[in-house]
């Protein structure tokens, strides 16, 4: 079977934390290996929805792109997806870049277009893949990221949820002194 890489935008505004964690540990049954940006917080486009999490996750499957877009539907509708129109979002899994694809492949218009204007897409993958070049225009996510205008704030998330700064610190192999910010890279 031939190997595809693809790039996933997920996000959540419901139960936010578990939705993320479970998408990440479904992910890893068909995308090897998984790898993951930092999480974020942004505020919704639609100013009646609550704030969401948003990653960028990348990595290598044997899945075509029908069966891939087939089985993150599957994965979203199993966390309560039930419609792209819905207020509540328990889970939002995007194809945003398969391979080097462009145009519109099995129904899906490739790169995603949100790329170029959602800074919690863009700002995401450009830290994953900052020298890929974006398959349509040629330009490297990280230029594009500059070019940006403003956009929504993004504010970092404490990944893996749950845990503190002090277990963090010490999963990285440092011992914080008193009084130490902690400020650690995602990990």
């Amino acid at each position: 079977m031939p190997t595809h890489y693809v790039y996933l935008g997920l996000g959540s505004n419901v139960e936010r934390e578990i939705h993320i964690d479970m998408a990440l540990s479904m992910l890893e049954e068909h995308i090897d290996p998984l790898r993951r940006s930092p999480i974020y917080e942004s505020a919704s486009i639609d100013p009646r929805q609550s704030p969401f999490y948003n990653l960028v996750v990348g990595g290598s499957t044997d899945l075509s792109l029908a069966e891939l877009n087939a089985w993150i539907k599957d994965i979203e509708l199993l966390h309560g997806r039930t419609s792209s129109t819905q207020r509540f979002i328990p889970l939002d899994i995007d194809i945003l870049l398969f391979d080097d694809l462009a145009g519109l492949h099995e129904g899906i218009e490739l790169p995603r277009a949100e790329i170029l204007d959602r800074a919690f897409v863009l700002y995401p993958l450009q830290q994953l893949a900052p020298h890929l070049k974006h398959p349509g225009l040629g330009i490297s996510f990280a230029e594009l990221w500059r070019q940006l205008q403003p956009g929504p704030q993004l504010s970092s998330v404490r990944y893996p949820f749950g845990v503190s700064s002090f277990a963090l610190t010490v999963q990285a192999g440092r011992f914080p002194l008193p009084g130490d910010p902690c400020q650690l890279a995602a990990i």
